[in-house]
């Protein structure tokens, strides 16, 4: 490990928070292990397949060859200190992506240059857009039979609608990768793959940089140098002037005065650069690293998000300096090995000590820096001080996973992050009663690594049933229950969560009397109900005239919630419900058990109000993304076709069919296994929720 970090010694923000994001076997993981080994922090670059990558150390993601957590490493890299974060390509850990977004300056997204944009890579493009994250395409896998950088490009330009802007191109040699020309310096590269079965493209007696115009290219590679030098220069001088003069007057043009035309306007996302490479060539690695140096911004440049102050209910925007007042924001939480608790925090400004106190919002406790740690993968080390534009580890008093941590003096708020609806939900038991407890406790701290992990114990029953974002999610789960804390689970089958809406609107009023503590108390309520098509949220309002006290109004919610919580139809919750007050009369009392008879009296009227509108039952639609093999092609789109899918699009990306389709989430149970089966495991599968809607329109 490199022990070199901006946290031992004077706060410094020559820093960059760095993502690397894709779509699932893109090659994120394997990028991260070449950057790690050409920044000298690994002797040899991990392996997936092998199982010996620093992010994916989990014996579960060794195992599927697959990122389930974000993980973190650190490192020193031409005097610029990096936090790396690896994040899951599998849309059932999209949350984990969506955690990490809201704490990047900048971001990597990893396109294979076979597949092209696919179906994640959507995602993820709109998700940094989302956050105004800065961001570098970089086009892997050019070493592999059927690689189009251009055609790459122009997916990115045209199926995302990014800005995009080649800063690099690849060189072939009988169609075989054999270098990268930077546009920017105007050097070849050869390229050097360091797989053991790959040996060396280049030549012996080639340098390992050439100016263009001493490098052994073809014809074609000359004229795509000279037509991309020209779009990039002509792209550049947009933004500065003095760069359009020298081009107008036809003087040398340095490669700084490029790059620092070029900044501002990718900071600014108006640009996204383009690069390219593979994950088995250290010079590709390098020159990706590099970049992120050149072209995207570090956390001053960056600055802070706005915050919203609890005080005054106003915003503030905090200078991303170290001498700022502190403010942090928890995006994750982890398990140490040691299995004690750790915030993985976001420093946005100020600086932070152990033993120092801070304020947790939203709870507004008080809570103590016990300790802070550097994290590089599955190892911590110790820190003193964390400056603004740092992300590291602390061990609390008090957390609280998406909450802010500033200074006592403060109370700010940055923006958390919503926890996705589950999708799929199994109830699970222990295969001997007596290790409850054991199972218990793994899926308490499964959950507190893993929001998007729902864990429900019911009272009455003491059913366990666990809730997630795919049968890969639950499945992982209850892998690592036996391989981690060697405990047999029986697993019942998945259920799917479905929902209810309201099937018509409705007027309904009455009078409600009951005997509370010995008196009689009479409450007199109408209400109107009715569906709101575009909301999932129930809403209640107060009719033109209506007055109620806000102790009453808050019995009437409490009342509204508990009966909207099982729908007339299936026992589903109603969603989408707005209840109108149009009419009220209180009890001639104004006291606790008044209180007591108005949530009464609005829990028998709203619960006849709604069995008289009735409800219809919705189910989970996902969007499904499948890519197959053009061999198996027609088995797998009959396959989803039998499941009740709707086929949206067909793309052929040379030699892979991608689907892209729509069908209820329980049609799919087991497709993931079948379509293993079906495509001798090259099938790959994923399906994201998209909406809530009737089982009869698939």
């Amino acid at each position: 490990m490199n022990s070199a970090h901006v946290s031992d010694s004077k706060p410094s923000l020559r820093i960059r928070n760095i993502g690397i994001l894709a779509h699932i076997d893109a090659g994120k993981t394997s990028i991260t292990e070449r950057v790690l080994h050409v920044a000298g922090v690994r002797e040899h670059a991990g392996n997936v397949d092998e199982g010996t990558t620093a992010t994916d150390y989990l014996n579960v993601e060794r195992q599927h060859g697959i990122t389930i957590k974000t993980a973190a490493v650190r490192f020193l890299h031409k005097g610029v200190h990096f936090h790396l974060l690896d994040t899951p390509g599998h849309v059932d850990f999209s949350a984990e992506v969506d955690r990490v977004l809201r704490v990047l300056d900048g971001a990597v997204i990893v396109l294979c240059a076979v597949s092209g944009v696919q179906v994640r890579t959507g995602f993820i493009a709109s998700g940094c857009r989302a956050h105004h994250i800065p961001r570098i395409y970089f086009i892997n896998k050019m070493d592999r039979r059927g690689a189009n950088f251009f055609d790459a490009l122009r997916e990115i330009a045209g199926e995302l609608g990014e800005p995009v802007l080649p800063l690099q191109i690849p060189t072939f040699e009988e169609y075989r990768w054999n270098g990268i020309v930077d546009l920017v310096e105007m050097h070849w590269y050869p390229a050097s793959l360091d797989r053991p079965d790959a040996g060396s493209v280049a030549e012996p007696d080639i340098p390992a940089v050439l100016p263009v115009e001493k490098a052994p290219l073809t014809e074609e590679s000359r004229r795509l140098v000279a037509e991309y030098r020209e779009k990039l220069l002509d792209r550049a001088s947009i933004y500065d002037d003095n760069l359009m003069e020298k081009i107008v007057n036809g003087e040398n043009i340095s490669p700084d005065e490029i790059r620092a035309a070029l900044r501002g306007p990718i900071y600014r996302q108006e640009i996204t650069p383009a690069l390219c490479g593979s994950s088995f060539s250290d010079i590709s690695s390098a020159l990706l690293l590099d970049a992120t140096i050149d072209y995207l911004p570090d956390p001053r440049a960056r600055g802070c998000p706005v915050a919203r102050d609890v005080k005054n209910a106003q915003e503030v925007k905090l200078a991303a300096e170290p001498g700022a007042p502190f403010s942090a924001y928890i995006f994750k939480t982890v398990l140490s090995a040691d299995l004690d608790a750790l915030a993985w925090i976001r420093v946005w400004s100020g600086t932070i000590r152990e033993d120092m106190k801070v304020m947790a919002m939203p709870a507004r406790k008080l809570a103590r820096i016990q300790h802070l740690y550097g994290i590089h993968g599955a190892d911590i080390e110790p820190v003193q001080v964390a400056a603004a534009g740092e992300i590291v580890g602390a061990r609390l008093s008090y957390m609280e996973v998406g909450g802010t941590l500033c200074a006592p003096g403060l109370q700010i708020l940055y923006e958390s992050f919503k926890n996705p609806e589950p999708l799929v939900s199994i109830a699970v038991e222990p295969a001997l009663q007596q290790e409850l407890p054991k199972l218990r406790e793994a899926l308490r701290r499964f959950s507190l690594e893993d929001v998007s992990l729902l864990i429900n114990e019911e009272k009455e029953t003491g059913r366990i049933t666990i809730s997630g974002q795919g049968e890969l999610h639950l499945d992982i789960v209850l892998e690592r229950l036996q391989k981690e804390y060697g405990l047999r689970v029986r697993a019942g089958n998945p259920q799917v969560p479905k929902v209810e809406r309201l099937k018509k609107p409705l007027c309904f009023e009455d009078e409600f009397v009951g005997d509370f503590g010995g008196e009689k108390l009479s409450v007199a309520l109408g209400v109107s109900l009715e569906n709101q098509k575009d909301k999932d949220e129930n809403t209640l309002l107060l009719a033109n005239g209506v007055r109620i006290s806000s102790s009453y109004e808050t019995s009437i919610r409490q009342a509204m919630e508990t009966v909207f919580a099982v729908g007339p139809a299936g026992g589903w919750p109603v969603v989408g419900a707005k209840v109108v007050i149009e009419n009220f009369v209180p009890p001639g009392r104004g006291d606790k058990r008044a209180e007591t008879a108005v949530e009464a009296a609005a829990s028998s009227v709203l619960r006849r109000a709604v069995n008289l509108a009735g409800s219809i039952v919705l189910v989970p639609i996902v969007q499904i993304s499948v890519e197959v093999p053009d061999t198996w092609f027609g088995a797998a789109l009959a396959t989803l076709q039998t499941r009740g899918a709707r086929i949206e699009s067909v793309e052929d990306a040379g030699g892979t069919k991608s689907i892209v389709a729509y069908a209820p989430m329980e049609n799919l149970f087991g497709y993931a296994t079948s379509l293993r089966s079906l495509t001798e495991g090259r099938g790959i599968y994923q399906a994201k929720f998209d909406h809530y809607g009737s089982e009869n329109e698939y």
